[in-house]
């Protein structure tokens, strides 16, 4: 897989990128601690304790990222300035919690993410506009859900969604992309 230069995906959602166990500079006043999955789970309850006494700290694990994300967004819809977010989960879950993060306005130095492990990414298709779920990485063909066409994974991940963006491989030759359109409309 290449990756190119210059990319939003972030660092540590890259393949292969080094896993940081440091807790993050303690910069805020109140601190949510989110995990997802049996990796983090420990991992979450270490960070929240290894927090200075006069900070707040909310330590949250989930099986799943649609608790994670419902419960994280509830808890900054009523958060004031100075809250901090630590998300520990796998490389799928983490991007969209970082989504909810970001939706809801903190910005990138108010949001600290360790990768605890791989999980399926969501592919957003910018033909049909379906979510596809796959473990396949950027560079990867996936075969959208919703048109059936063949979405070339590329190097762009919303910072709203978590989701990275596809289009159709072959996008550029006319008798491809009339063939997916032609395809499509018989089903």
């Amino acid at each position: 897989m290449s990756q190119i230069t210059y990319s939003s995906i972030p660092i540590w959602a890259r393949p292969a990128a080094p896993v940081d166990e440091a807790l993050p500079e303690i910069s805020g006043s109140a601190y949510i601690v989110v995990g997802v999955g049996e990796a983090a789970e420990e991992r979450v309850y270490q960070v929240a304790n290894g927090l200075p006494e006069n900070v707040t700290r909310l330590p949250l694990t989930f099986d799943d990222v649609e608790h994670a994300a419902s419960a994280l967004r509830g808890e900054l819809a009523h958060a004031r300035v100075g809250v901090r977010v630590v998300i520990i989960a796998p490389r799928g879950a983490a991007l969209a919690l970082r989504g909810v993060a970001t939706t809801a306005g903190l910005m990138d130095d108010e949001i600290y993410v360790t990768v605890a492990g791989v999980d399926a990414i969501e592919v957003f298709c910018s033909h049909c506009e379906a979510i596809t779920h796959t473990e396949l990485g950027v560079d990867d063909i996936v075969d959208c859900v919703g048109c059936g066409r063949h979405l070339l994974i590329y190097h762009h991940v919303s910072r709203r969604s978590g989701r990275y963006l596809g289009f159709m491989v072959d996008a550029e030759t006319a008798s491809a992309a009339q063939e997916s359109t032609t395809e499509g409309s018989s089903s």
